[in-house]
């Protein structure tokens, strides 16, 4: 039910995610788009008053409109003169007087006045078009409105319309109007640039969206095996919990109801089997609690001058009666001793020893070596036995994390082994690797710091 309720709730966010995913990226489209029609618009602008200024530097102006109070003067007709007999005077020179018309000129119109009378002077003249004089001034009006862009002009011919979504402006002081395009050198560079900030905005919420939800993922995954874990560790300690539990209650039910109290041998063969399997459990519970404790950092190493050799050796001693396996150690220390905790290394040495012989289906060959390292020695656990797939490994170490068997507990434990050996190295400050490869053994290798 847990499973089905966690896989709903990932499948609910990862549709959630996906849609602001989706929506994130639309939106970055649709800023782009918009940033492309704004780019066109503005480019078109600065073109349009490239050509403006381009024709006021091409033709002169009246002065009258940079006068103080400016005017235009228009004439309008020429009025011969009537006086006859003033013709006839060699001292007249005027034949027609000209009426001329002054009209003043607001002083917020002098630029649409000057682009007007620029053009019609253009349209007059028919002055050839210099692209070079042209480009320069767009330049210049391309960096007023903020655009760092190359461009480069070319005249259209036999096109009258100006082409939609281009940079274009038609040019009428021709012969003949043309069509004068920009076209835009590296456009999605340009593009892009001035769409920089809302565009790596918008990447970094993609970026931070799909983290959060491959992250969501990783949790929920996570709590899935640790559910798992978590039922297999309550199966376990139950099925371990359950013997010693039946041998008790067995052993009291003896003591009680057939007289075996009253019979000194059977008494105390039962009390001594009670107390083998009372201390049974105190192991267990004690080796849950000093995982605990290492895992908060509760305890700490104690540092002493320790011949590995020996210590091993005493470790294998207590194992010698186990038929199943054959033990061999070598040392390659220039030395005879490390400074090392020689509880803590007599316990790693007995989990992972155990270990070795719980877990192999026939007689297995443990191999222990002592290395020297640069700045530390190493140790190296190798047994023969049936190994383990490649996906275990990085696992074995989890708590509570037993290779799955199926139904059947042939081993039994509570997948704390490992844990607690490599809570043991890491108050050490060492490392713990392992490789393995399945029907040809395993080997784990312990490095630590002089």
């Amino acid at each position: 039910m847990e499973r089905k309720r966690l896989r709903f709730i990932f499948a609910i966010a990862a549709i959630t995610g996906g849609a602001i995913i989706l929506f994130q990226v639309y939106w970055v489209y649709n800023s782009y788009k918009t940033g492309e029609r704004n780019f066109i618009k503005t480019a078109n602008y600065a073109l349009e008053k490239s050509i403006n200024e381009y024709q006021l530097q091409q033709n002169e102006l009246p002065t009258s409109l940079k006068a103080k109070s400016p005017y235009l003067s228009f004439f309008l007709r020429t009025i011969p003169n009537i006086d006859m007999v003033a013709l006839d005077t060699t001292g007249v020179i005027e034949r027609f007087t000209a009426k001329f018309l002054t009209v003043a000129v607001d002083k917020k119109n002098i630029p649409e006045v000057n682009n007007l009378l620029a053009r019609l002077l253009s349209q007059q003249l028919h002055k050839p078009l210099s692209l070079d004089t042209l480009n320069r001034i767009f330049k210049k009006q391309l960096l007023i409105e903020n655009i760092n862009a190359s461009f480069k002009l070319i005249i259209l011919k036999n096109q009258t319309t100006v082409p939609p979504g281009k940079i274009a402006a038609a040019i009428s002081f021709y012969k003949s109007p043309v069509i004068l395009e920009a076209v835009l050198l590296n456009e999605n560079y340009a593009l892009l640039k001035q769409n920089i900030v809302p565009a790596l905005f918008s990447l970094l919420l993609i970026i931070l969206s799909a983290g959060s939800i491959f992250y969501m993922g990783i949790i929920i995954k996570r709590q899935l095996k640790l559910d798992g874990i978590k039922n297999e560790f309550i199966n376990n300690i139950t099925h371990e919990l359950r013997t010693p539990i039946s041998i008790l209650k067995s052993s009291n039910e003896a003591l009680s109801n057939f007289g075996a109290a009253a019979e000194p041998e059977r008494l105390e063969r039962h009390l001594q089997i009670n107390a083998v399997v009372l201390n049974k459990l105190e192991e267990n519970v004690d080796r849950i609690l000093q995982i605990a404790q290492y895992e908060h950092k509760i305890k700490l190493a104690h540092y002493e001058n320790v011949d590995p050799v020996v210590l091993i050796s005493q470790v294998l001693q207590r194992f010698s009666l186990n038929e199943k396996g054959t033990f061999h150690l070598e040392s390659n220390l220039p030395v005879s001793s490390v400074s090392t905790d020689s509880f803590i290394i007599d316990t790693i040495i007995s989990n992972l020893v155990d270990n070795a012989l719980k877990y192999a289906d026939e007689r297995v060959d443990i191999q222990i070596t002592i290395n020297p390292l640069v700045n530390g020695w190493q140790l190296q656990i190798a047994d023969n036995g049936k190994g383990m797939q490649d996906y275990h490994l990085p696992l074995i170490f989890d708590k509570f994390y037993r290779i799955d068997s199926g139904d059947e507990h042939d081993v039994k434990g509570y997948g704390l082994g490992l844990n607690y050996v490599k809570q043991l190295v890491g108050v050490l400050k060492g490392k713990i690797s392992v490789q393995s490869k399945v029907n040809q053994g395993s080997t784990f290798t312990l490095e630590f710091p002089q």
